[in-house]
């Protein structure tokens, strides 16, 4: 019965395009933009730049951005026994502009059919050049 319940929440919860995240013991749910303001205006981290260096390994940067993610997502890093480890925390951030992504693409789909054309149209019809009226494909035949 908690079961069918639990299964109803969480398909409630997907309707409203909530980012579904993991933070070591159970599985919550964020409101993506939300979660991406807080980092992009974050105080101590400059998003592009710390993710640019913590892919490169280099510190502080990578200590600094695991620190903010940790802070906006409300998640505790792994201390031994709980908590998520430090690779779990960035992919947290690859997951949120995965979301993001997939989310732009949703709602603002690419334009699929082509520019309209412009047709000029006169009130005389263009004769046809005589390269395009010549040859045996008018089914007419010469000299008749």
């Amino acid at each position: 019965m908690w079961s069918l319940f639990g299964w109803i929440r969480r398909r409630r919860l997907a309707r409203r395009e909530l980012l579904r995240f993991w933070d070591g013991a159970v599985w919550r749910y964020g409101d993506p933009f939300l979660l991406f303001r807080a980092l992009k205006h974050h105080e101590t981290v400059t998003l592009d730049t710390h993710w640019a260096e913590s892919q490169e390994g280099e510190e502080p940067a990578t200590t600094e951005l695991v620190t903010a993610i940790c802070g906006v997502f409300r998640v505790n890093r792994f201390d031994g026994l709980s908590g998520l480890t430090d690779w779990e925390v960035l992919d947290l951030l690859a997951q949120l502009m995965d979301y993001l992504d997939l989310l732009k693409k949703k709602h603002n789909p690419s334009q699929t059919s082509s520019e309209p054309t412009v047709s000029e149209s006169s009130t005389s019809p263009v004769p046809p050049s005589e390269t395009e009226n010549s040859g045996s494909a008018s089914g007419s035949t010469p000299n008749a």
